[in-house]
């Protein structure tokens, strides 16, 4: 709403403007052809009178460019232009012939004089200084209402992106907090139990050591942390193996390296990331298919691409499906992407994004780490 109101009075004010200074050259025009035409009839009057000497003293006050001609169109008189009065040279004279076309070109209709009967000369005039600086100021004026209109936008923007960035942050540290407590609960509570609880007692540890892990992932979020050099394929392998138990003996996982290397990261947040995207992945192919992970350098990234043959994207929603609140799921949330994307732009200075898709032939979306 705010944009389209920022927008609605910028287009006003750009129309004012426009409107207004139109009728301001159009009334200086006018004003200007009144003069001359005062002027001209007193031009006629001096030069029948006993004293045709003084008739072009009827001229002295015009501030803009004028040339009288004859009929042919050639030169007599010229005033405010910059050709010396006394020059009389043929070069001069083409010259002013020239302004004399652009002049009538710009809609000034000559004025007729008749000193002599059957002899008619013509003033040609044009459009006095402040036209120009009037069409200038409605130039800057529209350039101005643009980069207040984009300056407003911008700014609009950046409030909105720190909002979010403040409510993301504040979510996230609540969360971890809020898990802690409980956590350390079921941490004491299998102290407790020791050996007693065998195999079950084992996986509740590794369940709860999970937990543990998905706190300090959110308890990260938002901070300034320096990022370390690590293995890539690393934390694939990591994220593969975890992963491949919670999907089912229907859904494999596949991983090849094409040398990917080290790249700055915080190994739990960008594990979190591949994760989800895995996760994704096999929810869109319905509990049945193959994920497949690359990863490799291309100029100055890693790229670590995640590959399904599930429903697909369509292209329109390349973009979408990283809004907060997007999901195509009956039980979501619609966070994971946009929340991934944050982890890897904000703090990882890279990118996420689709790369391609097709319906049940392969989507791919990849992740660019800055070496």
């Amino acid at each position: 709403m705010y944009k389209g109101l920022l927008f609605l009075g910028a287009l006003a004010l750009t129309a004012s403007l426009f409107f207004s200074t139109h009728y301001l050259i159009t009334e200086v025009r006018i004003s200007s052809r009144d003069h001359l035409n005062l002027s001209v009839k007193y031009f006629r009057y001096l030069l029948l009178s006993d004293n045709p000497e003084l008739a072009y003293d009827a001229v002295k006050e015009i501030d803009f460019p004028i040339v009288l001609t004859d009929a042919d169109g050639i030169p007599k008189f010229w005033k405010n232009i910059s050709i010396d009065p006394q020059d009389t040279t043929s070069a001069s004279h083409e010259r002013l012939r020239l302004m004399v076309k652009e002049m009538d070109a710009h809609g000034h209709v000559p004025v007729p004089i008749e000193v002599v009967p059957g002899e008619i000369d013509y003033f040609h005039f044009d459009d006095p200084a402040i036209v120009a600086l009037l069409r200038w100021f409605s130039v800057i004026s529209v350039i101005a209402v643009a980069l207040y209109v984009l300056l407003g936008y911008f700014g609009f923007r950046t409030i909105r992106k720190a909002e979010e960035r403040s409510v993301w942050v504040g979510m996230a540290r609540e969360t971890a907090h809020q898990l802690g407590t409980p956590i350390s609960s079921l941490l004491g509570w299998l102290e407790v139990l020791g050996e007693k609880g065998g195999d079950v007692t084992e996986k509740m540890k590794q369940d709860v050591s999970q937990l543990e892990r998905v706190a300090r992932r959110f308890s990260k979020i938002g901070a300034r942390e320096k990022l370390a050099l690590f293995p890539v394929p690393e934390i694939i392998r990591n994220a593969v193996e975890y992963m491949q138990h919670r999907m089912g003996s229907s859904i494999s996982i596949s991983y090849t390296d094409h040398s990917a290397g080290e790249a700055h990261l915080q190994t739990d947040l960008i594990g979190w990331v591949l994760e989800n995207l895995i996760r994704n992945a096999g929810q869109s192919m319905e509990g049945e298919g193959q994920i497949r992970i690359e990863s490799g350098r291309v100029r100055n990234y890693v790229y670590i691409d995640v590959i399904d043959s599930g429903r697909g994207i369509a292209q329109r929603d390349f973009e979408t499906i990283f809004r907060p609140g997007y999901t195509t799921k009956k039980r979501g949330w619609g966070l994971g992407l946009s929340l991934g994307r944050r982890i890897v732009q904000e703090i990882h200075r890279g990118k996420l994004f689709v790369v391609e898709s097709k319906s049940h032939e392969v989507t791919t979306i990849r992740i660019l780490l800055p070496v």
